[in-house]
């Protein structure tokens, strides 16, 4: 095939036609190709020589492809496929971001498919109709407009989950403030030491015969007359004691009845105070010859007509006595004070008056008590000091008469007051319970508290030489989000050779307060000309129905930023033809899954999507990086600024601990200060990294590695796939998202799911945290967007935890587990509004008077924030404390707004077009479609078979062609208008067998443009010749090419020399008799594979080139090899093998030079 002019497309950086990305770092100044070139391949996957099957897309009539009509995304308005350039007038929808609009077309076609009831499910919407069968179903389908069952279930769902959060509430609430009232109920009661302590003209209070009274304001009132002044002056040596003495009774009045008590006509006779109860400061006594004489003093029955009735106005509650004390006066001290019936009584006044002589003794005025009574009272301390029983027993030797007149005596002359319960076992069992809670929680809290406590910052690592695809999903975001990320992560202290940047463009939209679609103004950052327009790939997205097809068309090329020169894909879903509404928008998840299950099916050597081998070809034979040589996957979010060590601290991390499957760092806040909802996330950000994630990553179990930033292994060092594994790739790729957990699971919160689906198939692997690796995001500067944010974190961690609850294996045990601080995550996400309630409860009881409180958990809420205080003090983080002061004015917003909001917002989705209908033990799901579309229809080769192909038509290297035949025509445009013609022109009798068939059956595969322009007029073509691209010359130094190795040859003809080693024919590949004239069997062997697990230095493109190197890079090698390796465990041998590896050839020859290398580098003498 002649040489044709070039058609490689100018961008920002430069690449030439084909070759290896590692080419482009040299850096001779005299080479002419521009300073960035984009080289892309893409297809049209039409199968070879077959007819146009039903699901192709209709072709352009220049022979393109059609993508969509104008204005959707499609290529048939031409340019940019309908993608706009700066200036030019929007015709594409403008969303809201968050908004998910549908289109109002009916479907067309409805398919139907069946998936089984688990068990567990089973169980659930059981549960779920027993709490919500009062709600009948037809008022939610008039009313609720819920017209699909599954609709309505959700909604039950929902319902069902917030009446078991209320539930906890009032279980939590019962518990805290609740148990405790009912265990024992609040009684105003003080004991004397309490009463003492309000001894102030303010506070004046006092105690008699068993009562408290709060005499503040008697002192103040004029109530003894101009005789005698009653003001504060007269009353001070009264208050908070007690006044007993001062209003004494007369026997016959206490005491009516008994013995001959009643001889007393004219009421003389009182009790004598015992000494030690006499108090010599109150002399004073309300009685006719206590000093305070009136009339109603001198009245026999002051006390209980005019003195108590007055007093009842004041008085507070009951006298307690702690039984310790009762029993203390009685056995230790000798008095006579006992317990019956939880009152308590003080006989000593009774004693000290018949033991004044033998008069009183004798005297049954005064020994009216019968002596079975005064037997049982003056035990000498030998009885318990409660004879309740006794006394019940003494009961039986009286008449009833008698016994109650006793009572009415004791209780007259002698009662002061009740056993003190509040410190019983009954009423602390609730503080007990709160305080064995609040040990539990202090624990880990104090274990959080320690985690955090890692002061300084680690030195920087040197940069490891493992290769990290940093994939940047992105939808909505604006221009300057969008260029802030990509330029950090061109800009980040990591070897440029050793990283890929991996965008995949949601979907062909306007952003809100965009201009052009997220696609273009992707590209536009890195360059690609705007005329250029790739081939879309089809593959199968993670959606249901026609909708599991979309296609997307892939860019590659060199992103220049200050100094680095960095490789980038970009990966655009631009939808199929029929979509009319957010074109190629299929969700975060799916575009995941385009690089997880890309890498599942490189490791396992699966057959691909068209998109896929596109894929495979642009990393491996376009940018020059073998995908099976990717490590780690770094996730980001469009709107994230990774600062420029992170990636290199993470990855150190990795290495440093091969047991390490996902890592993540700090995410601060770029836009701290923009708005009051900004400042209110500064601290709960920080608190949530540096304690939370912090403490769970001792357990080596971070729940959750968030999205915007935090990175995953791809495989372990021995090859055992951990994020591309089948069990993570399947159970994230989930079709059938019809029920409120899943939709929650993978809807709302698809990054933590995908921890959680990474720590269930893997739970011996660490998730850890690692403060020191930090990115800048930009949180919800309004607080509607912070309510439509945190509705769907919220949600979906309660979801989650659900789901970890059920692991199997989680480290430590009991308490001391990790299954239990979820189990305490998720009772707290549930039960967070309780607080604020809880606080409104004290507030109200302390205002009201009505009982004293625990404290224990104010006390644990002080610990918390106290704790984090000392945090920042001990960090000199000073400007946090600020931070958590605002957030702390915000805590009813955060404790309560939001969690309520979230929690009657469970079932808030956009439910498509998947109606579910359950019977006889399955779920029928019925998927209304515009169209049918059966998943079989995509094409899926092996990669093999695919490159083997490649290689015969000497197109392994060759570049994309461009699909828009509006494009300026110059020699970059020579190629591109004749790249691909319609599959219906193909003769049938043209098809390719299927490599390593038996047999040459014809297999209908999809049509590249470049394998059409390759075999020409042979095929059915009265096109030109295929160009030979131009290959930019830093590619051809850098792999030590001095001309470049041109990827074609005459027509039908293998590169002789594209691995630089004798050709022979690709294994297994038989040509159909009409083309097989054509195809000279060449002398090439099979390309040694690249070794995925290398760790040496130079480019990609040197480590396919079979060239041998000179000493000094072998020298560099092996010491990158050994900085790399466990000397431990590395040999000789090993380092040989590496090399050989790493360039392609034998080095056997070399091995005394290496041996004699490695020797020098570990003696510090090279």
């Amino acid at each position: 095939m002649p040489n044709s002019p070039p058609y490689n497309m100018n961008g920002g950086g430069g690449m030439g036609g084909g070759q290896n990305w590692g080419q482009a770092y040299s850096t001779n100044d005299n080479t002419s190709a521009p300073t960035m070139s984009v080289f892309h391949a893409g297809d049209e996957n039409q199968r070879l020589g077959a007819p146009s099957d039903t699901h192709s897309p209709p072709m352009h009539p220049s022979g393109n492809t059609m993508q969509g009509s104008p204005g959707t995304g499609g290529p048939g308005n031409g340019g940019f496929f309908g993608w706009m350039k700066k200036g030019e007038p929007e015709k594409h929808q403008i969303l809201d971001d968050g908004t998910t609009p549908t289109g109002d077309e009916k479907p067309k076609h409805e398919s139907v498919e069946e998936v089984n009831i688990t068990f567990k499910r089973r169980i659930w919407e059981g549960i779920t109709w027993f709490l919500t069968w009062w709600i009948p179903t037809p008022l939610l389908t008039s009313l609720g407009k819920m017209k699909r069952p599954d609709v309505r279930m959700a909604w039950r769902e929902k319902v069902a989950i917030c009446i078991i959060i209320l539930f906890l509430w009032l279980l939590l609430l019962f518990i805290i403030v609740g148990l405790g009232f009912a265990l024992c109920p609040p009684v105003k009661v003080w004991g004397n030491m309490e009463v003492q302590g309000y001894s102030t003209q303010d506070k004046a209070w006092v105690y008699l015969r068993g009562s408290v009274y709060d005499i503040t304001s008697f002192i103040k009132m004029n109530h003894g007359g101009s005789k005698y002044p009653t003001g504060w002056s007269q009353m001070r040596d009264y208050v908070g004691k007690d006044v007993n003495q001062t209003f004494p009774i007369p026997i016959r009045v206490a005491c009516p009845g008994l013995g001959e008590v009643n001889d007393d006509k004219n009421y003389d006779n009182f009790f004598t105070v015992s000494e030690d109860d006499k108090d010599p400061t109150l002399a004073l006594a309300h009685s006719k010859r206590g000093g305070i004489r009136s009339t109603e003093t001198d009245d026999p029955f002051f006390y209980p007509k005019t003195a108590l009735p007055k007093l009842k106005l004041f008085r507070k509650g009951d006298l307690v006595w702690e039984k310790k004390y009762v029993d203390h006066m009685h056995k230790k001290v000798g008095k006579y004070w006992r317990i019956i019936n939880d009152s308590v009584y003080n006989f000593d006044d009774y004693f000290s008056t018949i033991n004044r002589a033998d008069y009183y003794k004798d005297n049954k005025q005064f020994n009216f008590l019968s002596s079975t009574i005064t037997d049982l009272l003056n035990d000498g301390g030998g009885y318990d000091t409660d004879i309740t029983e006794l006394w019940t027993a003494s009961h039986l030797r009286l008449s009833n008469a008698e016994f109650n007149r006793v009572n009415n005596c004791i209780n007259n002359a002698f009662y002061v007051g009740k056993v003190d319960k509040r410190h019983s076992v009954k009423c602390l069992f609730a503080n007990y319970m709160l305080l064995a809670f609040a040990c539990v929680l202090m624990f880990v809290i104090l274990s959080k508290f320690l985690a955090a406590m890692q002061f300084g910052t680690k030195k920087r690592p040197l940069p490891p030489m493992k290769h990290v695809l940093c994939q940047v999903p992105c939808y909505t975001e604006n221009e300057d989000s969008l260029e802030i990320t990509l330029s950090s992560l061109a800009a980040l202290d990591y070897n440029d050779k050793s990283k890929l940047i991996f965008v995949i463009c949601d979907g062909n939209i306007v952003g809100h307060g965009n201009d052009r679609p997220t696609p273009r103004i992707v590209l536009d950052i890195l360059g690609v000309d705007p005329e250029y327009d790739p081939p879309a790939r089809d593959y199968l997205a993670i959606a249901e129905g026609s909708r599991r097809h979309n296609r997307a068309k892939v860019y590659s090329g060199l992103y220049e930023y200050e100094g680095h020169v960095v490789p980038y894909m970009v990966v655009a879903k631009v939808g199929t033809p029929e979509e009319t509404s957010r074109a190629g928008n299929r969700g975060k998840r799916d575009s995941q899954i385009i690089l997880m299950q890309f890498l599942n099916k490189v490791h396992f050597d699966l057959p691909m999507t068209p998109l896929e081998l596109e894929m495979y070809h642009q990393m491996k034979h376009i940018i020059g990086i073998p995908p099976d040589a990717f490590e780690y996957i770094l996730q980001i979010d469009a709107d994230t600024h990774v600062m420029e060590d992170s990636l290199t601290r993470l990855v150190s991390a990795c290495t440093s601990d091969s047991r390490i499957a996902g890592i993540c760092g700090e995410t601060m806040l770029g836009n701290e200060n923009r708005s009051f909802t900004t400042m209110i996330q500064v601290y709960e950000y920080f608190i949530s990294h540096h304690m939370a994630k912090a403490f769970e990553s001792l357990f080596g179990s971070v729940t959750c590695l968030p999205g915007c930033f935090c990175m995953y292994r791809i495989r372990t060092k021995q090859g055992k796939p951990l994020l591309i594994s089948n069990p993570v790739v399947e159970g994230y790729s989930e079709l059938h998202v019809d029920t409120l957990h899943k939709k929650n699971l993978l809807s709302l919160g698809e990054d933590r799911y995908l921890t959680t689906l990474m720590m269930k198939h893997f739970p011996t692997s660490k998730y850890k945290f690692i403060r020191d690796a930090k990115c800048q995001t930009i949180a919800p500067e309004k607080w509607s967007i912070l309510l439509s944010q945190r509705r769907r974190w919220i949600n979906s961690t309660i979801h989650n935890l659900v789901e970890l609850l059920y692991l199997p294996d989680m480290c430590g045990f009991c308490c001391f587990s990790m299954r239990f601080v979820v189990f305490i995550d998720l009772f707290s996400t549930l039960t967070m509004p309780t607080t604020l309630i809880y606080f409104a409860i004290l507030i109200y009881l302390t205002v009201a008077d009505i009982t004293s409180f625990s404290y224990i958990s104010l006390i644990l809420i002080g610990a918390i924030y106290g704790l984090q205080a000392v945090i920042f003090i001990l960090r000199r983080e000073w400007q946090h404390i600020g931070w958590m002061i605002i957030y702390l004015l915000a805590y009813p917003l955060w404790s309560f707004v939001l969690p309520i909001y979230s929690f009657w917002h469970f079932d808030d989705f956009s439910w498509g077009n998947t109606r579910v209908v359950v019977g006889e033990g399955k779920r029928k799901l019925l998927i209304s479609d515009d169209r049918a579309f059966d998943p079989n229809s995509i094409p899926q080769r092996r990669w093999t078979e695919y490159e083997q192909e490649l290689v015969m038509y000497g197109l392994l290297n060759a570049p994309p062609p461009n699909m828009n035949e509006n494009a300026s025509h110059d020699e970059r445009m020579s190629a591109s208008s004749h790249l691909s013609r319609p599959m219906s022109t193909i003769p049938p009798n043209q098809m390719m067998g299927v490599p390593g068939s038996a047999s040459a059956t014809p297999v209908p595969m999809p049509m590249d443009p470049r394998l059409s322009a390759a075999m020409g007029s042979s095929m059915g073509f009265n096109q030109p010749m295929m160009p030979t691209p131009n290959y930019d010359p830093r590619l051809s130094r850098a792999m030590g090419v001095t001309d470049g190795i041109p990827p074609m040859t005459p027509q039908g003809s293998m590169p002789p020399q594209i691995y630089g080693q004798p050709g022979i024919p690709p294994v297994g590949y038989s040509m159909p008799p009409s083309t097989s004239s054509m195809y000279i069997p060449p002398t090439v062997s099979t390309p040694i594979p690249y070794n995925s697990n290398l760790q040496g230095g130079g480019t990609p493109g040197m480590m396919q080139s079979g060239l041998l190197p000179n000493d000094e890079e072998l020298t560099e090698a092996i010491r990158v090899i050994l900085n790399n390796s466990d000397l431990q465990t590395i040999t000789k041998k090993k380092v040989r093998e590496q090399l050989s590896a790493q360039y392609g050839v034998d080095l056997t020859h070399r091995k005394e030079f290496i041996g004699d290398a490695i020797e020098l580098i570990l003696n510090g003498q090279l």
